[in-house]
This record gives C-alpha cells, structure tokens and sequence, in this order.
C-alpha cells in the first residue's frame, strides 16, 4: 500500500517539543473517519521528524481545481459535504481538535474524489519560535475574529464558506483576497466587512448561497454550526 509522507526538519524542536509530538501523533492514529487523512505512524532521527499519511493520489483541492475540468453540481455539493463532515468530526472530538490552518491547499482529494481533511494537527506540531503567522495559518481563510484577542468555534464554519465559495467558482477568481496584501485583508475583511463576490454564481441555489454568506457572517454567533451545515448540505444530496 502506497503512502505519504511528511518530513519537518527538527534542528529547532526542543525535547518538550518532541513530547507534545508524540502526544499530538497518538491522539491523530486514534481518529478514524473517512473525510479525515488517516494518520499511520511517525519515524524520528535527529534531524527529522516522518509523518506517515494515507495517500491520496488527486493531491490537494487548491491544484486540483486548477488542474481539471469543473464537475457536475452534485460532485461540487459531495466535496462540500465531505469537508462539512470532516471539520464536523473535529468539532465532536473529545477534546475536540481545531483545526488551525484550515483552507482548500489542506483539503486532499482520494483517487475515488473524497475530500478529506489533512494537517490539521500538525497546526498544533510547530518549533516554540516559529513565528505567529507561521503557527497560526494563512490569513485569507482566516475569520476576522482571528486577528482580535477572541477566536472562536465558528472561525472553522467561515473558513468553509470561503473553501465552498472556491468549489462554486472552480478557481476561475483564483483564490479569496488573492490580490490583497495583508494589510489591505484586514482592513477590508476585519474592518469593512468585504467577502468574495457572488454575482457569478447566481446560477446556483439560492439556498446554498445563502448558506455559504451565513457561514462567513462578521458576528460568530451569527454562523451556522458545521451540524448545520451538513445537514443543509445534505438537502441537495437527496
């Protein structure tokens, strides 16, 4: 069975590092769900730490969308839905996982065109001196909450509206914020409220849309849980 693997150099980790790795690796083999990269095992040697995935042969969202065809509705709504289970499951964990960095380049797609959801502990598995922005994710998935002293839950929800809004578009406007500096993204995101444009996806169901504006209100409370999302998602699926 072919795998993947993950290298990350470890001239930098300290020996507490190290222990919250080996904390961090067991708690990902114990997750099972079939929209979430499974997690085989780890192989250390010192100057490298091994993450051994699950392969999957498509690679990630982000290229995918710019290397093939846009499908069908129904399959745009399956990777929707795929990736609103995965984050679900997540959620629902005891502890539950937060996924840090979560965007359409950490979405990984099966060669029977699952959508599951990669990195997402590994956000936590960072030397102590990275800096902020390297620990912390990339800014154009980021809920505007993120940059004030109070990120929440739902950061996760937006991001999701952000990633379905570039399944709707298929990479045609590229990626959201794609022209901003990360200046201009704060302001314009955090401080004016700005989103990617829906105008040329009209053609879609109102519903969905609808949905997908929710998941990036500026108000946390405001958003749908990812429960909800499914469930909503799973309307069109019928």
């Amino acid at each position: 069975e072919l795998v993947a693997v993950g290298e990350l150099r470890v001239a930098n980790f300290s020996d507490s590092d190290f222990k919250e790795i080996k904390h961090e690796i067991n708690v990902l083999k114990q997750l099972r769900h079939e929209n979430i990269i499974q997690f085989i095992g780890v192989s250390t040697n010192t100057r490298h730490l091994c993450i051994i995935t699950e392969l999957c042969e498509n690679g990630d969202m982000f290229d995918f969308m710019r290397a093939y065809p846009k499908p069908l509705f129904s399959q745009q709504i399956m990777y929707m839905h795929d990736i609103a289970l995965g984050v679900t499951y997540l959620h629902t964990r005891r502890p539950s996982i937060i996924h840090r960095d979560l965007k359409s380049m950490n979405i990984l797609i099966s060669s029977d065109l699952k959508a599951k959801i990669n990195d997402f502990g590994l956000a936590r598995i960072r030397p102590r001196n990275a800096s902020m922005h390297t620990q912390c994710g990339t800014p154009n998935w980021q809920a505007p909450e993120f940059w004030t002293s109070k990120p929440s839950y739902t950061e996760k929800v937006y991001a999701c509206g952000l990633i379905f809004w570039e399944i709707m578009t298929w990479a045609e406007l590229g990626y959201p914020y794609q022209n901003f500096s990360e200046h201009q993204l704060y302001e314009a995101v955090r401080d004016r409220g700005v989103r990617p444009s829906l105008e040329t996806l009209r053609i879609y169901p109102v519903k969905l849309l609808s949905l997908v504006e929710d998941m990036w209100n500026s108000n946390p409370k405001n958003r749908p849980s990812m429960g909800v999302v499914v469930e909503k998602l799973a309307e069109f699926l019928s």
